[in-house]
């Protein structure tokens, strides 16, 4: 599927067929780094006006659309400087995709909250910035009692499902689009189910309901951020143990000497010796 939507963009037919997945995402307190790996970064909240909006790569009527409909953005910074290395932003309501003519809808209960856009520039990716941003998002959530945290992710951008999943993210449902020219056709496991429109119609509304199961909320510490996306992360494997340790556990050969199942005659034909007393 991913191949047949790349070549349907690379010819310009006007046609595509993206896929997404719906992710719940459970919010918690807890610290998603060691504290050895906090403060590398600064995070602060943007506000309407700040100067720092303006390396954001978004529109300025996006920005407002946002900032309008109650939404948080939090960005990263170095310690000393004002460069957007990465950010968030949070919604409390309706959202109006930008790529589609859908609405996704937060549930009115448990209370949930949209994370609609989720950046880190290129330069920073393969760092902590990722889970800083989460760690933030996580206090500004839980300080207002949501429970999840929902988002809509490509279905070919794996490093992005990987490293919300690490984090507790679960699928809880799908978007499939058919695009052929100006009209879009919408198949989901969540209602309405199916759905078209056209430029000038009215886009399909969605509720996006986290999972009834409970959420697993125990602290996840020890994340590394990967290469390949600014989204990736992935526990730290225990270093391997040099050679000639002396602590490490040695298995002996299968022709070693010292096992006496490998030589049982030594064991059989050995005169049994005289205990001295």
């Amino acid at each position: 599927m991913e191949a047949i939507d790349a070549l349907l963009r690379r010819l310009r037919t006007g046609c595509g067929c993206p896929r997404y997945y719906l992710l719940a995402q459970p919010v918690t307190d807890a610290p998603l780094l060691p504290q050895h790996h906090q403060g590398r970064q600064a995070i602060r909240q943007l506000f309407p006006g700040d100067p720092e909006l303006e390396q954001l790569p978004r529109t300025r009527e996006q920005i407002a659309e946002r900032f309008a409909s109650g939404g948080i953005c939090l960005a990263a910074f170095r310690p000393r400087g004002d460069e957007v290395l990465g950010f968030i932003w949070l919604l409390f309501g309706p959202y109006r995709e930008p790529e589609h003519r859908c609405v996704l809808r937060p549930p009115n209960n448990p209370p949930c909250a949209l994370d609609v856009d989720v950046y880190v520039q290129p330069g920073s990716r393969g760092s902590l910035v990722f889970a800083q941003l989460w760690q933030a998002a996580n206090q500004t959530l839980a300080s207002r009692q949501i429970q999840w945290s929902l988002s809509r992710i490509s279905a070919f951008n794996l490093p992005s499902l990987g490293a919300h999943q690490r984090l507790g993210a679960r699928i809880v449902g799908t978007l499939q689009y058919v695009q052929i020219g100006p009209l879009e056709l919408l198949f989901s496991n969540r209602p309405p189910f199916f759905s078209w429109s056209r430029p000038k119609g009215t886009a399909p509304a969605i509720t996006v309901h986290p999972p009834t199961t409970p959420a697993d909320r125990r602290p996840r510490t020890a994340l590394y951020a990967v290469a390949h996306s600014g989204h990736g992360l992935d526990r730290g494997d225990p270093p391997a143990r040099p050679r000639g340790d002396p602590c490490a556990r040695r298995r002996p050969a299968a022709s070693d000497p010292d096992r006496p199942d490998q030589h049982p005659e030594r064991v059989t034909d050995r005169a049994p010796q005289r205990i001295r007393r």
